[in-house]
């Protein structure tokens, strides 16, 4: 029987999404948002095989090197999906369908006049909170301290999400390529962890 394809096209996927369809049985899906080139994606799921994780990113380049790596990997519990945050949040999951959120290095968009395009905006914060499950958890990494001080008053802002632990939500979390490059740079990070009340 042939592996499945790593990419999942939504123009032949059933929206919203149900997970026995996306990966052959029912299990607690993940969302990365902004997989990049997959380095996050893969290790997380390698890693934990019981979930089903769905990655989504916009440039269609890195999405097909992560599905590259899936493949020769063998990483069978992970879909990666050519479209928007707000596309996959508010057209393909439905709520409390999600038990993890991931969100690292969102575009800071640090123009003034770009502020309109940053994700962190009261709506998707609030879609956010509806698609995850109760208990899920929502895991940020910026390395843009005044966007991270905009994503912490957002989240603080939505009555169905509260604030824990950074050292439990982040445990043996892998690194994303941009956090091993700024590592190297010795840029600081902020992370943010809330759950679903």
């Amino acid at each position: 029987m042939d592996a499945p394809d790593p990419i999942l096209d939504l123009a032949r996927a059933s929206v919203p999404f149900e997970t026995s369809a996306l990966f052959g049985s029912a299990r607690p899906i993940e969302v990365e948002l902004g997989a990049g080139k997959g380095r996050f994606a893969l290790e997380w799921a390698a890693a934990h095989p019981g979930i089903g994780l769905v990655a989504v990113e916009r440039a269609r380049i890195y999405l097909e090197m992560a599905a590259r790596r899936a493949a020769r990997a063998g990483v069978g519990n992970v879909r990666f999906v050519h479209t928007t945050a707000e596309d996959l949040l508010f057209r393909c999951l439905t709520p409390s369908s999600t038990a993890a959120v991931h969100v690292y290095f969102p575009d800071p968009w640090p123009k003034k006049r770009h502020h309109k395009r940053r994700f962190f905006r009261a709506e998707n914060v609030a879609r956010l909170a509806e698609v995850l499950a109760p208990g899920g958890l929502l895991r940020i990494k910026t390395d843009h301290e005044g966007y991270g001080e905009v994503i912490a008053a957002a989240l603080a802002a939505e009555p169905r999400l509260r604030p824990v632990a950074l050292e439990a939500a982040f445990a043996e979390l892998p690194a994303t390529n941009f956090e091993v490059k700024y590592a190297r740079e010795g840029r600081p990070v902020r992370r943010l962890a809330f759950e679903r009340v």
